[in-house]
């Protein structure tokens, strides 16, 4: 099973996806963020423990977090690679078996024109989005989780600059899917290799 914590990009996506080899849940919160002092509602680190997400967290073998639109219109690019950095420590620490880069992936944050009072300006807004991915990249590698590129550019937003017009949210949704579903493959492949215990080898001699 996999988890896809998601903003409102993420509204329109099924609840839940089943198939014969794995199982997608899904869950979308609108105005979530990375962090938020206000309202622990709207605020991925708090949720990440809360009873109804730390279950499902407990029993997933991987998450998928598409958060970050909401993080980049209010705060500093900078700031939300700290405040990134805090909550990956977060989830290994809370969740022992989600440790590998396989285990957690976090997407870029495509195009947003829609301004904020400290991002006044369409060019000062994309800025800090390119900052932001360009230091999500390399966070990724100096923590070891998956970053995800997501295949949406401007020309998929609606008129509000900040949500994907809906005949495009597909999109999305299909390459989120494939993208778990060669994780999941990968993953499966991965345990699979892995070579047996000494002790795993003499109790299968003994047989």
């Amino acid at each position: 099973m996999f988890f896809l914590l998601t903003d409102s990009h993420g509204k329109y996506f099924p609840p839940l996806l089943k198939t014969s080899s794995y199982k997608i849940i899904v869950k979308p919160i609108s105005g979530l963020q990375w962090i938020n002092h206000y309202d622990k509602n709207l605020c991925a680190k708090s949720l990440l423990l809360s009873s109804s997400i730390s279950s499902i967290l407990s029993s997933c073998v991987g998450v998928l977090f598409l958060i970050g639109t909401n993080s980049i219109r209010n705060t500093s690019a900078p700031r939300i690679i700290e405040q990134l950095e805090d909550i990956i420590d977060l989830v290994r620490f809370n969740y022992g078996h989600l440790q590998s880069k396989a285990d957690i992936s976090i997407t870029s944050v495509f195009p947003c024109h829609k301004t904020s009072k400290l991002f006044p300006s369409i060019s000062s807004l994309s800025s800090n989005v390119n900052n932001y991915n360009m230091l999500l990249e390399d966070l990724s590698i100096r923590k070891d989780f998956s970053m995800l590129h997501l295949p949406i550019t401007v020309e998929h937003l609606n008129n509000d600059g900040l949500h994907i017009r809906f005949p495009y949210v597909s999109i999305l949704w299909n390459f989120l899917e494939q993208y778990l579903a060669d994780l999941i493959i990968k993953k499966s492949t991965f345990t699979r290799c892995i070579p047996r215990s000494r002790t795993a080898v003499k109790k299968r001699n003994k047989k």
